[in-house]
């Protein structure tokens, strides 16, 4: 299968996004919104400067872009599904909202202080697209990412059982990285000051009730080795300043 063929299917993958209205996320459930706003605080992270100028792959329906146009004053955002892009558009319209293949970004080189996004490099040809990362960033620029955790028991099924794949609203072609694979791509790139850091086990399906509990076990738990099964990574890189 060749790179264009892999795009044409997550571009196709944007319509199962918009019939399902994100509902395998869980983003609207009680945990869920927790889940969500700990990637937003993460992404919201990225630059102390918020006037800087950031890059959000992988867009979307806009579902983290909105509130990070609150955020960052000069947020450009992609996604390869134009569907998508038109749901977030019509949520945020004064957001600079560009229809892209993250593969291939054609944007001058050394135009951003902080490339940033959400479940999207494991959709990714992440090698590849890390690379591409990097030329555009400015130098002493970052990338951040939250991404699911191939160390994971769940996501172990979910990515390599495909009857489990198809039920969940997987895409045919995503899949998803350990923390040494990741790490790996991230130094090939050229990236220094790598941070890849597992966590996070509350689910999104916990029933309100439990969800007190299980961050109580969570924060446990991340003064473990077990830490390292957490369903997600928080990704962390710099372009050298002297790049």
């Amino acid at each position: 299968m060749t790179l264009q063929q892999r795009i044409e299917r997550e571009r196709l993958h944007g319509k199962v996004i918009i019939d399902t209205e994100e509902d395998n996320w869980g983003w609207n459930k009680p945990a869920g919104k927790i889940r969500w706003q700990r990637r937003l605080n993460y992404l919201s992270q990225a630059l102390e400067d918020k006037h800087g100028t950031v890059l959000e792959i992988g867009a979307g329906s806009g579902t983290f872009t909105v509130a990070l146009a609150e955020i960052f004053s000069s947020l450009t955002a992609i996604d390869i599904c134009a569907d998508l892009l038109e749901i977030a558009r019509s949520k945020q319209p004064s957001v600079n909202l560009l229809c892209m293949d993250a593969h291939n970004l054609t944007f001058p080189n050394d135009q951003f202080e902080a490339i940033i996004g959400c479940s999207v490099l494991h959709h990714l040809d992440w090698d590849l697209a890390l690379q591409g990362f990097f030329e555009k960033l400015k130098p002493g620029g970052v990338i951040r990412f939250s991404e699911p955790n191939l160390l994971n028991p769940q996501i172990f099924v979910q990515k390599n059982v495909p009857f489990v794949k198809r039920y969940v609203g997987d895409s045919p072609d995503e899949y998803a990285f350990t923390v040494w694979q990741i790490e790996r791509s991230l130094k090939k790139a050229g990236f220094s000051q790598i941070k890849v850091v597992p966590y996070e086990f509350l689910h999104p399906s916990t029933p309100p009730k439990f969800i007190d509990t299980l961050i109580k076990v969570e924060k446990l738990l991340s003064k473990t080795w077990l830490k390292h099964f957490g369903g997600s990574l928080m990704i962390e890189a710099m372009k050298p300043a002297d790049r």
